[in-house]
C-alpha cells in the first residue's frame, strides 16, 4: 500500500462515534460493529481528517515511544484491516492533506506505542440489518415481515 494514500471513512454505510477515547463503528451493510480504544481511536481520527498513511505513521512515531519500523508495520497492518472490513476507503486524489503535522514539541516521557486492536462484534447483525421501514409487518418494528410461501 502506498504510504501517501489518504483514506476516508466509508460513509454513509459506516457510522461512528467517539466517546471518552473509545470509538464505536457500525457497518450498516454487514451489520457488524466495532470498538477501538487508545491508539486505534487516534488512528481512526487521523484517517477521518484525510491524513495519509505516512502522516498517520509520523504522528504515531512522534506521540509514542517505540521502534519506527515496528510502528510503521503495525499501523500499516491496522489500516489494511480497516480496509478489509470496508470501514475506510482510499480517498480520491485532490486536495491538500490537512492536520498531518504532529507538532514541534515532543512531550517528555511519552507513552509506549501499543498495538491498536479492532474489536469486531456480530451479535447484533440481524437487528442492525433490519430495514425498519420496509421489512416489518403490521405488528411494527422490530418484528421482521414473514414471507408467505
Amino acid at each position: 500500500m502506498d504510504k501517501l494514500t489518504r483514506f476516508r471513512i466509508n460513509s454513509p454505510k459506516v457510522i461512528h462515534e467517539t466517546i471518552d477515547g473509545e470509538t464505536v463503528i457500525v457497518n450498516l451493510d454487514s451489520g457488524n460493529y466495532y470498538s477501538l480504544d487508545k491508539v486505534g481511536a487516534e488512528i481512526w481520527t487521523l484517517i477521518g481528517k484525510g491524513i495519509s498513511l505516512h502522516g498517520v505513521i509520523e504522528n504515531m512515531t512522534f506521540r509514542y515511544s517505540g521502534q519506527r519500523e515496528e510502528i510503521d508495520r503495525v499501523v500499516s497492518q491496522f489500516v489494511d484491516e480497516l480496509m478489509q472490513e470496508a470501514l475506510i476507503a482510499p480517498l480520491e486524489s485532490g486536495g491538500a492533506e490537512s492536520g498531518s503535522n504532529p507538532g514541534t514539541e515532543q512531550a517528555d516521557g511519552h507513552p509506549n506505542f501499543e498495538t491498536p486492536v479492532l474489536r469486531k462484534y456480530s451479535d447484533m447483525q440481524e437487528l442492525l440489518l433490519l430495514d425498519p421501514i420496509h421489512e416489518v409487518d403490521d405488528t411494527g418494528w422490530p418484528n421482521v415481515k414473514t414471507t408467505d410461501r
